[in-house]
């Protein structure tokens, strides 16, 4: 054994570990220090506001108020500042897009920071940037607050009316909400102000599809993916519409290249899984679903998935095991497995039939 490469690793070593207990350090002293600026400019606030609202003299109130704008934007910048970390923290993007299902990957206490943060900026006066107002937005959004995301989102097209990125981003508020039209109409000015932006085309694909209009969506897929072309979900979305038309080869090839991208997403995992179930290759099919609920274990869909593929099988415990579990997550499921064909083999079990009774 050379001692001398061992000595030399244990240097490199040591000094990797100095350098992020530094940097580590150097970012707590920085939050605290913005914690502190935040408390002291919140008692200047009040003393400001309980200042003007004592004081009578017209000029001296005009000076108090100036003061107060100031302690405000200050505020803004501080609070802002915090939503996008927030943001940041939760490996989310601070603007620029909204990832339609990010609120799926927070932790409760992220979901929890970041409305807290997103409040903070809220009760301040409004802020005149639009890009501050993006990232608020997708704080409100994450946190599951779309009725407020709206209205920030408005706020910012008010300040500017073209912007391409805030009409996408209210483009994916208002089809979560269900308001397609409107969606579409935020989408296709979006696009004729900026034509080949990826991310936008990708979303009025997702649009599409809800809406039953496969082909426009196959297409926007289509030219999303010639400007972006190693964007996964864009590919798992395109295999879901090239499943939905019986192109299970084309859907094959696109979630196997979504899955080399980024190997452990659960939704494209339970597409892949539902297309080899389709084709009858079963064994495939339950390896996908099961690495799926490693991630997401809890996932309904693919609960159901599963259920379907042991009764198939004719494995009935199993079966009504995963069935009892998928409608615990979703009461969908009930409705859904009465007229499901799948179930056929097992709906005489007497446990079957008390799963389908209301509880």
């Amino acid at each position: 054994m050379d001692a001398g490469i061992i000595a030399v690793v244990g240097l490199a070593g040591g000094a990797i570990g100095w350098f992020f207990n530094q940097y580590w350090q150097h970012r707590q002293a920085k939050r605290q220090a913005s914690l502190d600026a935040g408390e002291t400019l919140d008692q200047k606030k009040k003393q400001l506001e309980e200042m003007l609202s004592n004081e009578e003299d017209d000029d001296r109130q005009q000076v108090l108020r100036n003061q107060l704008d100031d302690v405000n934007h200050a505020l803004l910048g501080l609070r802002t500042e915090r939503v996008r970390r927030a943001l940041k923290e939760a490996n989310l993007p601070t603007e620029e897009i909204l990832i339609a299902h990010g609120r799926e990957q927070l932790s409760s206490e992220q979901v929890i920071n970041l409305e807290e943060a997103a409040s903070e900026v809220d009760a301040l006066p409004v802020t005149p940037s639009v890009e501050d107002l993006l990232a608020l937005g997708s704080a409100y959004y994450y946190a599951g607050r779309y009725d407020r995301t709206l209205d920030v989102l408005n706020r910012s097209l008010e300040l500017r009316p073209d912007n391409p990125i805030a009409l996408m981003d209210r483009g994916v508020t208002y089809r979560h909400l269900g308001k397609y039209e409107k969606a579409l109409v935020d989408y296709n000015r979006s696009l004729l102000l900026r034509p080949d932006y990826p991310n936008t085309l990708m979303n009025r694909g997702v649009l599409y599809y809800h809406m039953g209009r496969y082909e426009e969506a196959l297409a926007d897929y289509n030219r999303s993916l010639e400007l972006r072309p190693d964007n996964p979900d864009t590919l798992t979305n395109r295999g879901a519409i090239y499943l939905h038309l019986g192109r299970y080869g084309e859907a094959l090839a696109d979630y196997n290249r979504s899955l080399e991208l980024r190997p452990d997403d659960p939704d494209t995992l339970t597409s892949r899984g539902a297309t080899y179930d389709i084709l009858g290759r079963y064994e495939e099919a339950l390896a996908d679903y099961n690495r799926s609920l490693k991630v997401k274990p809890d996932d309904p869909g693919t609960l159901y998935n599963v259920a379907c593929l042991y009764s198939v099988q004719r494995k009935t415990d199993e079966a009504l095991d995963y069935l009892g579990r998928a409608i615990n997550g979703d009461e969908k499921y009930r409705a859904m497995a009465k007229a499901d064909g799948e179930f056929n083999n097992i709906r005489e079990d007497p446990r079957f039939k008390k799963l389908m009774e209301p509880d």
